[in-house]
């Protein structure tokens, strides 16, 4: 392996690092809107980027078959489990507190409906799963598309698609399941990640360029308080919506200027590499210190210190949480024997 693809992994480790702390600020209650508009306006097209750029260092499986049982480890085991345990959860507590008001006239079954429509509005137990069948989908579609056209090619097609896709359907007011709606936008990133993988000479010079993150910061923060708020998940993508491809864009870019600086970090690397356990576990965490928060009487609203202290602790909680799935569900990590071939992207968090 070359001094370059090793710096790429690298890289990789502490750019999902990076997303994923900021998922985590941007989930929790009381963070300032600002900072949420902010982080969202790229933070899921990063995560399909990045999976895209991880497909092309590790390559695909040789067959579609290996692909759909590798992907249904890492994506969909994954999803069934984390979603389970926010469901056993959310059974025993709905009637208390807030959540009466909110689920307790709901019958029992709803949430697995969503469950099988697996997208925004019906995960409400576990809203960050969400990702996981989207990513699942979005891999089906590429492996058979960049056979025929080069990643670069496919990314320049899916641009257009996902252009015209966000002008289009989400004003329809409708919701089609396991993240077929978000495909097409995700499939652009996706590809896009798949071409960054294999930069040309002065693509390459430009990603280690050590002031690329500021250059790319520069540009991103006005598009992106311009653009306003972003929800991949809820089909949202700002005043301008074509505009949120290139937001988005820039602010994968800089992320992975600054990780290119960090990626040695051995806090970040353990955050890059578990990534998918901190998503699935993050909701349930907060969700947890919420119900604790509201049966000792606190009536004053969340603020940013609250936002700090419970994002804290969720990142804190994936430490021992980790020890416990490895040894007794390493399936709910993407986990696989050390002979095979990671997952796609997410499941990297499950790698012993």
């Amino acid at each position: 392996m070359s001094a370059l693809l090793t710096r790429r992994d690298t890289r990789l480790d502490a750019a999902r690092a990076i997303a994923i702390v900021l998922v985590v600020l941007g989930h929790a209650r009381g963070i300032p809107g600002g900072f949420a508009l902010l982080v969202f306006s790229f933070n899921v097209p990063l995560f399909f980027l990045v999976s895209g750029w991880v497909t092309t260092v590790h390559g695909q499986a040789r067959s579609d078959a290996q692909a759909l049982v590798r992907l249904a480890r890492g994506l969909l085991l994954p999803y069934l489990g984390f979603f389970l345990l926010a469901y056993l959860y959310w059974l025993l507590t709905r009637h208390i507190g807030e959540k009466a008001a909110r689920w307790g006239d709901l019958p029992w079954w709803d949430p697995l409906l969503g469950a099988l429509r697996a997208n925004g509005p019906g995960l409400y137990v576990q809203p960050a799963l969400w990702f996981l069948p989207a990513l699942f989908v979005t891999v089906l579609a590429f492996r058979p598309l960049v056979r025929r056209l080069p990643p670069s090619l496919l990314a320049a097609v899916a641009a257009a698609v996902a252009w015209a896709w966000i002008a289009w359907f989400p004003p329809l007011g409708l919701r089609l399941p396991w993240g077929l709606d978000v495909l097409p936008v995700a499939l652009f990133f996706f590809a896009c990640g798949a071409a960054v993988g294999r930069p040309p000479a002065r693509a390459r010079a430009f990603l280690e360029w050590k002031g690329m993150a500021l250059l790319l910061a520069a540009a991103w923060l006005p598009l992106a308080w311009l653009n306003g708020r972003v929800d991949v998940n809820m089909l949202r993508f700002g005043q301008w919506p074509p505009l949120f491809l290139l937001v988005a864009l820039l602010g994968a870019g800089m992320v992975l200027g600054v990780a290119a600086r960090i990626g040695h970090w051995p806090a970040v690397q353990w955050i890059g590499r578990n990534t998918l356990l901190i998503l699935g576990t993050h909701f349930p965490v907060f969700f947890v210190l919420s119900g604790v928060r509201s049966l000792a009487g606190v009536q004053s609203p969340p603020g940013l210190g609250w936002a700090l202290g419970v994002s804290v602790l969720a990142l804190l909680a994936a430490v021992p949480l980790r020890w416990i799935l490895v040894r007794w569900a390493p399936w709910m990590l993407g986990v696989a024997p050390p002979s095979r071939e990671p997952a796609v992207g997410m499941p990297e968090a499950g790698r012993r």
